[in-house]
């Protein structure tokens, strides 16, 4: 009768064979190609890995990796591993014969018998020492190999899946797990893996340790206190670091046990929806986004609606990534950029001269400017080199992180003067190459620019530079490229074409900011009634819009309380509110989406140097319900809700408030 494999097996070998060596070689092999597999589809949004602790001198390694994944579904099948985890998983059951020491554990069988396992790397200063202390709900895995050179393997895998039920919505699955992959210089006087012990050890130079799920805040005061602990470490974090706090984050409010009142509901709300919108990445946005919807499920508001809800939230789309254009400050969703299934990747020869105190240069993508496609060495001023790039798409060579040269990719070669700032490449992409680094070039002088008349002049020859040829040009892709970077200066009427599939490059990455900006636009276009949004000011008072709609009219200001320069209109709307506050009954409500939870916002203090007559709220829903993806944005309501105009700049507000009619009431 086989037992289960639930206590740590022990095999010593006395004879080490040679063939017996090389079987341990290749399971390691075998074990390492596995995992990068996994890591390199991306399933469950696995991370790359990040070092926990190394040693150069050594070799000793940990190397962590976190994933997890939460979606909708209508059946259980989604319990089954996916494609490369599982490899991974099998691959570990079938080398565990050639393995040193063995724990397999199965989350059915209930709870884990050892509470979790240290292990010991050897180290240039004696060794250091990390630790796992294993959830109840954990499914666990953990190899381990003697090497032939001195060294030990080891792979710990675990994860846990939970399959919620929702009258409404059906079933939510969620799934997360922790993978550590360990090389470690062998300790004569110690094991190298062992059963966790609840024994402190004053001599551990670094320790890795992960709370289980009995940590849940038994209190509220505990939980909005962890909740504020945990949303603190994830700004600070690294990506990877980012995902095991919103993991983490929701395990906790998950294990809540009590009821929450409105006001704690909306208390921790408060502080959670911000991320909603503000994480980075889709996966993340939508992990707060169910923490929200976990905590609702666990205030008196459920209980109220008799435990049935119409719908799953909406997961808010926006991204951390942003894109200066000339009047507006615009976000978009980076991550429809970044997971495109269509990218299509060419060799690119690159090669050039460069300043003779140069060291290095990397590729990037303009599109999403964290994206490094390599980084290469500048020797005696030139360079060299042949990598793989997305086809008709902007890259751009960053030299030294001081200045930035831009090139279209056709997979032709391209010759780079980065003395200069220029680039030559086949005849068809030069044209493009010329106007995007002519442009570029006058955006950066454009921001050195003080004085207001000369940056006004400036701005309008760069506009009047795009729209030439988004409207007179023969170059699509050229016009993918205007369009990308000034679309918030035109209009839905204008942009509206350019987004249907009539339009030859409409599907193109440039192209999904745009489609972003216009579906913004049609939340707000005029003839649609106002949505109601809850609003704070200064004081922490809560507000909602409909306090301000019906008495005349309003002018919704969406800002952020650092904008200045070509950002900021503030000015000009003293002056407009000077001149229709009375004559007009017209109100402004400047709404600051930069001024909830965020510990470096300056909005009281902009507040007090502006001396602004009309009333200063914040908001983050507002975002979300009227397309905001661009600041300064302006929305014109009318006395009986009806939404009169969404003006691109303060000229056009201007215009739109002169034809108003003083005497207009709800009548």
């Amino acid at each position: 009768m086989m037992m289960k494999n639930r206590t740590i097996v022990m095999v010593i070998f006395l004879i080490l064979a040679v063939s017996v060596q090389a079987q341990v070689s290749d399971a390691v092999r075998n074990i390492h190609d596995k995992l990068q597999a996994f890591v390199a589809s991306g399933e469950y949004n696995v991370d790359k890995g990040r070092v926990v602790n190394s040693d150069e001198v050594s070799g000793s390694k940990t190397i962590a990796y976190s994933f997890s994944m939460v979606f909708g579904m209508d059946s259980d099948n989604s319990t089954v591993l996916f494609p490369h985890l599982k490899e991974l998983e099998q691959t570990l059951r079938s080398e565990a014969m050639h393995a040193k020491e063995i724990y397999m554990h199965d989350a059915k069988e209930g709870d884990p018998l050892i509470p979790g396992i240290q292990w010991s790397l050897g180290n240039t200063n004696g060794y250091v020492s990390g630790m796992y202390v294993f959830g109840k709900k954990q499914n666990i895995r953990l190899l381990s190999f003697d090497m032939t050179n001195g060294y030990r393997y080891a792979l710990l895998l675990l994860w846990e899946q939970q399959i919620k039920q929702d009258k409404q919505i059906g079933n939510t699955w969620l799934m997360n797990g922790t993978i550590f992959e360990i090389h470690a210089k062998k300790l004569g006087h110690m094991p190298f893996i062992r059963p966790y012990s609840e024994r402190k050890e004053q001599e551990l130079t670094a320790t890795i340790k992960y709370a289980p799920d009995s940590s849940s805040p038994q209190t509220y005061e505990e939980l909005l206190a962890k909740v504020r602990q945990t949303c603190q470490i994830y700004q600070r974090e690294t990506t990877e670091g980012k995902t095991a706090a919103v993991v983490i984050l929701h395990k906790m409010c998950d294990g809540y046990p009590n009821t929450l009142t409105r006001e704690q509901y909306n208390a921790l709300i408060n502080i959670l929806h911000p991320f909603t919108e503000s994480a980075v990445g889709q996966k993340h946005k939508e992990m707060f986004g169910y923490t929200c919807y976990t905590l609702y499920k666990k205030s008196e508001h459920y209980q109220d609606e008799g435990g049935e809800v119409k719908s799953r939230p909406a997961m808010i789309v926006s991204s951390s990534v942003t894109t200066s254009q000339l009047k507006k400050l615009v976000t978009h969703n980076g991550l429809v950029v970044n997971e495109s299934s269509d990218l299509q990747l060419v060799n690119c020869q690159i090669s050039g001269t460069a300043p003779d105190d140069a060291d290095s240069i990397s590729v990037r993508r303009s599109v999403s400017h964290s994206e490094v496609f390599g980084k290469f060495p500048v020797k005696n001023g030139r360079f060299s080199f042949t990598c793989q790039l997305p086809k008709d798409e902007v890259c751009y060579l960053l030299l030294d992180n001081r200045s930035m040269t831009y090139f279209w990719v056709d997979g032709q070669p391209v010759t780079a003067d980065l003395k200069h700032g220029s680039v030559k490449s086949s005849k068809a992409s030069q044209l493009r190459n010329n106007f995007v680094n002519e442009t570029e070039a006058e955006r950066m002088r454009m921001l050195k620019i003080k004085d207001r008349a000369e940056l006004d002049t400036a701005i309008n020859r760069q506009c009047e530079r795009y729209r030439q040829v988004i409207f007179s040009g023969k170059d699509d892709l050229l016009r993918t490229y205007a369009l990308y970077k000034f679309y918030s200066e035109l209009t839905y009427d204008e942009l509206k074409p350019f987004v249907s599939n009539k339009f030859r490059h409409a599907n193109h990455l440039l192209m999904a900011p745009v489609k972003e900006y216009v579906a913004g636009l049609e939340k707000r276009l005029p003839g649609k009634h106002y949505e109601n949004v809850l609003l704070v000011d200064t004081l922490g008072n809560y507000h909602e819009l409909k306090e301000y709609v019906g008495k005349g009219y309003v002018v919704l200001h969406f800002w952020e309380s650092w904008h200045r320069d070509q950002f900021d209109i503030l000015p000009q709307l003293h002056k407009l509110y000077e001149k229709y506050h009375k004559t007009k009954n017209v109100e402004i409500i400047s709404l600051a989406t930069d001024a909830i939870n965020n510990p470096n916002s300056k909005w009281t203090e902009r507040l007090k140097e502006e001396q602004l007559p009309w009333p200063q709220l914040a908001t983050k829903a507002a975002w979300n319900l009227y397309g905001i993806c661009s600041w300064p944005e302006t929305i014109v309501i009318g006395p009986d809700g009806i939404i009169i105009a969404s003006p691109r700049n303060v000229e056009e507000l201007e215009n739109v408030l002169e034809t108003l009619n003083p005497n207009r009431s709800l009548d």
